[in-house]
C-alpha cells in the first residue's frame, strides 16, 4: 500500500481517507479522499502493467477521448482522477457509448499499421504488437488468436484438438475477409460493461487494451456480452456503417480472441462460446 504521506505530497493536498474498493485482476484498488478531491489508486506487484496502462490512458486523453487523468504512476501503482458514476437511462448509455466509440474508432494512423507503437496489456496478459504490420488477418492470427490460444493450451484449459482447429483457421484467415475494405481504427480492446462509466457528462473509458484493428473487433466483443442494445448500433452506424459480412463472418471470427482471453482467465466454461464460433465458421 502506498503511504499517505507520499500521496499527500504528490497531490499537494492532505489525504483524509483511503478506502479499499475491490481486488482487480492484477492488484488491489482504492479510493483516495483528500480535503478537496477524490482519486482512484490501483496497485500491483512490480511489473510494466500499470505503467503501460498509464501510457494508454495518456494516449487516449491526447486524442480527446474521455478517460481518467493520470496523476502519478510507477511499476507498483497508478493514481488517477476518480470518475463518479450517476444513474443514466439505458437509452442514454447506448447513445453516449456510441458517441465515444465512434470518435475512438475514427482515430487511425498514417502508416495504416495494425497493432500499436508499443506492447499493451489485456487483463493480466501482455498484448504483443508490431509497428510494421500492415496485414490485418496476419496480425489477428499471429499476434492475437494464436498467442492467446497457446496460453490457454499451456494452462490446460484448451483441448489440443481445438488448438489444431484454430491453427488451421488462422492459416487461411486471409481468405475469409476482404482486407481492402478495412482501415486501421484505434479500439479500446476490452470493452465490457465494467470498463465504461456513465454520468451526466457522458461516457468515460477505463482499463484500455489499445491497438489499431478492424473497428468491428470492438463490436463483436460488445455483442458477445450484449453490453449495449439496438440504440447503440443505430447511433454508432450513422458514423461507421456495418460491413456486409459482419454478422455472417466477422462476428464469430472476431469473438474468438475475447473468448480465448476469458478462457485463459476464468477457465473452460467459455469453451462452449468458442466452439460455437468455430462451428459457425465451419472451422
Amino acid at each position: 500500500m502506498i503511504e499517505h504521506t507520499y500521496l499527500s505530497n504528490i497531490l499537494n493536498d492532505k489525504v483524509t481517507a483511503v478506502e479499499h474498493l475491490t481486488k482487480g485482476q492484477i492488484g488491489e484498488i482504492y479510493r483516495v479522499e483528500t480535503t478537496t478531491n477524490t482519486y482512484l489508486l490501483k496497485t500491483s506487484d512490480p511489473s510494466e502493467r500499470l505503467p503501460t496502462e498509464a501510457r494508454m490512458l495518456e494516449d487516449m486523453y491526447k486524442n480527446n477521448i474521455a478517460v481518467p487523468r493520470v496523476i502519478d504512476h510507477s511499476d507498483v501503482h497508478i493514481l488517477m482522477t476518480y470518475i463518479e458514476e450517476e444513474a443514466v437511462s439505458m437509452a442514454q448509455r447506448d447513445i453516449d457509448a456510441a458517441d465515444i466509440l465512434a470518435r475512438l474508432h475514427s482515430i487511425t494512423n498514417e502508416s495504416r499499421m495494425y497493432g500499436y507503437w508499443y506492447d499493451t496489456t489485456i487483463g493480466p496478459f501482455p498484448q504483443k504488437n508490431e509497428q510494421t504490420q500492415y496485414n490485418w488477418t496476419l496480425f489477428l492470427s499471429q499476434m492475437r488468436i494464436m498467442p492467446m490460444a497457446r496460453i490457454c493450451y499451456d494452462k490446460g484449459v484448451l483441448p489440443k484438438a481445438m488448438l489444431a482447429r484454430l491453427e488451421r483457421l488462422c492459416h487461411d484467415l486471409y481468405k475469409r475477409i476482404d482486407m481492402s475494405l478495412i482501415t486501421p481504427s484505434l479500439i479500446h480492446g476490452d470493452l465490457w460493461s465494467g470498463n465504461i462509466l456513465f454520468n451526466g457528462q457522458g461516457a468515460t473509458l477505463i482499463d484500455p487494451a489499445l491497438y489499431f484493428a478492424d473497428r468491428e473487433m470492438e463490436l463483436a466483443f460488445i455483442l458477445m456480452f450484449d453490453t449495449f442494445g439496438e440504440t447503440f448500433f443505430e447511433h454508432y452506424t450513422r458514423t461507421h456503417p456495418l460491413s456486409e459480412d459482419f454478422h455472417t463472418v466477422k462476428l464469430p471470427l472476431y469473438q474468438i480472441y475475447p473468448y480465448l482471453v476469458h478462457t485463459a482467465i476464468y477457465g473452460s466454461s467459455y469453451l462452449s462460446g468458442l466452439e460455437a464460433c468455430l462451428e459457425h465458421l465451419n472451422a
